[in-house]
């Protein structure tokens, strides 16, 4: 599929593209189908405008996950569909894109289309054309930014933070090693920037003699342009895989202004980061890559020839969220704001019991949470399940929903499958082949990778017979174990 991405009005198709969906980023909110604030960023540090290389990298990456979003992976009747793999997942995506810097991006133009394709398992064929146009480059009034409270730019680092439980844990560890921080979040929805903005208000009262600051930004793909009116409503897409590059372009974006001495860090487990499929049929959509070694390595040398001297890092890269969570049990602010961490594939279907965000509770990404918190013994409030029977992590949910395929069961019979295959399972290196599978890795990250992979297993067998012995002991013969096991 051909798309075509405007930032200004001086932007027209060409030939080539004249059939192209397109997506505008105008500031002329009718015209426009690509929602971004991305202004906010320098205005925060009272800067009109960024170097340009970052303005591009910005434009690229929000091209990118607007397109990942919004071109679906499955077959749309009427939809001029290319594709030259033809399975219902690999998308061939030919993307054209207005730069700046034109030369430089040439240069990289090939690594750059392998970094996306192996981040989000398509076939990305980049065209970029040469612009002069800047991305909002409308006046710039600093009294309204002195109102919302410029940022002093004395920062050591950046580094994400999303709401979740890792970032939540990256950013005490930063801040008890006494790191000046420049956070920097996605707001998704509304809900979540409160969240984040409640976890980061208790950690600035917590941590007051150390500067830190938090620049929330949105991006806000819309059904692309040109769309026949019977399909429109099928241009959706919910894998996400390409959120991180967003993600790191902004963090690269803060980075390009307050030149932070320690780079920009991602804070993830390894768990999580690597996400070998649980089972095969899971290859696709669950085997997300966002955090993979492989991914920031290689995006790393791409920095590096054009000219970006920020390196992206994950310290958590080789623990479990057990290990990770262990380290603050006894830390009066993630005691205090634990529970208000998200960690949840799809947050706001807590608006079936009145709250929203939550925890479901049933999610992969939830139960590798819950794996994590019950190394330390602690008791959730807020998930789903503690105010519904029907969504316990019991024999009642697979039985009435058990399809594996589809439905609120499917990421737990998923998981109990793995776990199976782990319980059962006599060839010590069984999950070192899979990684060799998944690829990018030297033999040395896979033996670390190996032992990961095995602890996060063992968290997750642990939390599944807490579960049982609460629940239903029948739970255990679904992993393979007796009910007398412990």
């Amino acid at each position: 599929m051909k798309i075509w991405i405007n930032k200004t009005n001086i932007d027209e198709l060409n030939e080539e593209y004249h059939d192209a969906v397109i997506f505008n980023m105008l500031k002329d909110n009718p015209k426009s189908n690509l929602k971004t604030n991305f202004e906010e960023i320098w205005r925060r540090f009272s800067l009109k405008s960024i170097d340009s290389i970052y303005e591009d990298f910005l434009i690229i990456a929000s091209s990118i996950f607007a397109v990942d979003r919004r071109i679906p992976r499955t077959n749309v009747q009427n939809m001029d569909d290319d594709r030259e793999v033809k399975d219902n997942w690999t998308r061939t995506l030919k993307v054209n894109i207005p730069v700046l810097k034109i030369d430089k991006w040439l240069t990289v133009r090939n690594k750059l289309e392998k970094v996306l394709n192996f981040l989000s398992g398509d076939l990305w064929k980049l065209n970029f054309r040469k612009t002069t146009d800047r991305y909002r480059n409308d006046e710039y009034r600093k009294n309204k930014y002195i109102k919302k409270g410029i940022i002093n730019n004395d920062f050591d680092c950046v580094s994400l933070f999303s709401g979740g439980l890792d970032s939540f844990c990256g950013a005490l560890h930063l801040l008890e090693q006494g790191k000046k921080v420049c956070f920097v979040g996605c707001m998704e929805y509304n809900q979540l920037k409160n969240r984040m903005k409640e976890i980061y208000g208790k950690i600035d009262r917590d941590y007051p003699n150390i500067n830190k600051d938090l620049i929330i930004f949105s991006t806000k793909p819309r059904i692309p342009k040109n769309i026949n009116e019977n399909i429109r409503s099928k241009y959706t897409e919910d894998t996400s895989r390409s959120r991180s590059l967003l993600f790191i372009s902004v963090a690269v974006a803060v980075a390009s202004i307050v030149n932070p001495e320690e780079g920009i860090y991602i804070p993830e487990n390894g768990f999580i980061g690597l996400n070998i499929p649980l089972t095969p049929s899971r290859m696709g959509s669950c085997s997300t890559r966002t955090t993979h070694v492989h991914f920031l390595k290689n995006l790393n040398k791409l920095f590096e020839e054009i000219d970006i001297p920020y390196k992206i890092s994950n310290f958590y890269a080789y623990k479990t969220k057990g290990q990770i969570v262990k380290e603050f049990k006894k830390n009066s602010t993630f005691i205090e704001c634990v529970d208000k961490t998200i960690s949840c594939s799809h947050p706001t279907q807590g608006r079936m019991v009145g709250v929203t965000p939550i925890n479901c509770g049933y999610c992969f990404p939830c139960m590798i949470r819950r794996a994590s918190l019950n190394v330390i013994g602690c008791e959730e409030q807020t998930y789903i399940d503690n105010f519904d029977e029907e969504y316990k992590l019991d024999i009642k949910l697979i039985r009435k929903y058990g399809n594996p395929y589809t439905g609120r069961a499917k990421d737990l019979n998923a998981l109990l499958a793995a776990l199976h295959k782990y319980v059962k399972n006599d060839d010590p290196n069984f999950y070192k082949k899979q990684l060799i599978k998944i690829g990018g890795l030297s033999f040395a990250e896979i033996e670390m990778f190996n032992d990961i992979y095995i602890k996060s297993m063992e968290e997750l067998k642990n939390m599944i017979i807490k579960q049982a012995n609460r629940n239903d002991k029948s739970l255990l013969q679904y992993i393979g174990m007796s009910e007398d096991s412990e």
